[in-house]
């Protein structure tokens, strides 16, 4: 419990964010397929094997529809992404010496493209194996993009994005930065398209998050970034960050307690973290991931919290994939692009709602008569929950 005679933490705000994604490079991208409820899943030959369970992934596209090609995937999405936050925050960043910004950095995987094309006997360039490990992929990052402060990498499964923010929150709140670039990022590969066949995880229809017929997951690929400030440094419509909460099901290695108290307590000390009620939430942005397990923990878990008030919700998979060490991230974007539209998501592929869903979930995109509170959920293999609190206005 924070100690009540402590000063008061620094608001931290949102001054720029970065993202490319299934649905195309930039914001704008991104903003056109909030609007339009589109699904950026599509099926993808290198994918095309016949022991995986599905071959319809999230992935990121070349101009014209050809499938990228390279040694450094994670580089390069990191960076593109990095690069459009840092250009929509300059006015924010150019007043802060390198010495006090910060990167934290959030991957499952790093650039584990090298490892494959070392296993294959394909060409792969040092820095490409450098990038294997994400502490030296974090430093490069850190080393191109300005940031001369504390740098900090993130593993915590699919709930890394989350955690990272946090992180970064953290060390502007301790005076440890006065900015954090935060950078989520994880690529395609047939290690992560094996892995989850074997769990038997994948929908070979493509994601369907709460839908009757779900039945998994689709990978995804992603870089995300968001630029963290002191909220006086970032415009008064910025998105702040306002509080958090995590906690651990101790459960199994890769399913969900199956009553959700592990992401009920997550969200109940965030909001105690971020001193508001349920009431206080207009939107919820759910993990979602289309998986038998996932959904129905999720739903059970807000209906706790929430009981017969629970505000709207919506799954951004179906548009995505599950983007893994970059869902986090890249979900808080769309949060941030809802507030900015005054939309509420729709939840991209659901067709007909699962028993026991919240009746407030949201299919298609909507108005939103107020998006002043927040809820941003993820979870993650090893019991992980984790919950963030956006506000606005």
């Amino acid at each position: 419990m924070r100690d009540p005679s402590a000063p008061p933490r620094p608001a931290v705000a949102m001054a720029g964010c970065g993202a490319i994604t299934a649905v195309g490079e930039g914001l704008e991208a991104l903003r056109s397929a909030l609007r339009s409820n589109a699904s950026g899943l599509q099926p993808n030959e290198r994918f095309a094997h016949p022991r995986f369970q599905s071959n319809i992934v999230g992935a990121v596209l070349q101009s014209g529809g050809a499938p990228r090609d390279d040694h450094d995937p994670a580089y390069r999405l990191a960076t593109t992404a990095l690069d459009e936050a840092r250009q929509q925050a300059r006015d924010a960043l150019s007043s802060i010496r390198k010495e006090r910004i910060g990167l934290v950095l959030s991957t499952t995987k790093a650039n584990i493209e090298a490892l494959e094309r070392l296993a294959d006997g394909r060409p792969c360039s040092e820095a490409a194996r450098r990038h294997l490990q994400a502490d030296f992929l974090a430093a490069d990052l850190s080393a191109a993009h300005g940031v001369g402060g504390p740098v900090q990498c993130v593993s915590l499964a699919c709930m890394s994005g989350l955690v990272a923010l946090q992180q970064g929150t953290k060390l502007i709140q301790r005076g440890e930065a006065d900015a954090v670039l935060v950078v989520g990022v994880d690529h395609l590969s047939a290690f992560v398209v094996a892995g989850f066949t074997a769990l038997k995880a994948l929908d070979p229809m493509g994601c369907r998050p709460f839908d009757a017929d779900r039945c998994g997951l689709s990978p995804g690929e992603a870089g995300a970034a968001i630029v963290l400030v002191r909220a006086e440094n970032a415009l008064p419509s910025a998105v702040r960050i306002r509080g958090w909460g995590t906690s651990n099901d101790a459960n199994h290695m890769t399913g969900p307690s199956r009553d959700g108290s592990g992401l009920a307590l997550a969200i109940r000390v965030a909001l105690k973290s971020a001193e508001l009620k349920t009431s206080d939430i207009d939107y919820v942005n759910a993990h979602g991931t289309g998986t038998l397990y996932n959904d129905a923990m999720e739903s059970q878990a807000l209906r706790t919290v929430f009981g017969d008030s629970c505000p709207p919700v919506s799954a951004s998979k179906g548009m995505l994939g599950h983007t893994l060490g970059a869902a986090g991230v890249v979900e808080t974007i769309l949060c941030t692009l809802a507030v900015q539209e005054r939309l509420l998501p729709g939840t991209p592929r659901l067709n007909l709602p699962a028993e026991g869903t919240p009746s407030s979930v949201v299919r298609e995109p909507r108005p939103a008569g107020r998006l002043q509170g927040i809820l941003k959920v993820n979870t993650g293999f090893g019991g992980l929950n984790g919950a963030l609190i956006l506000t606005h206005g």
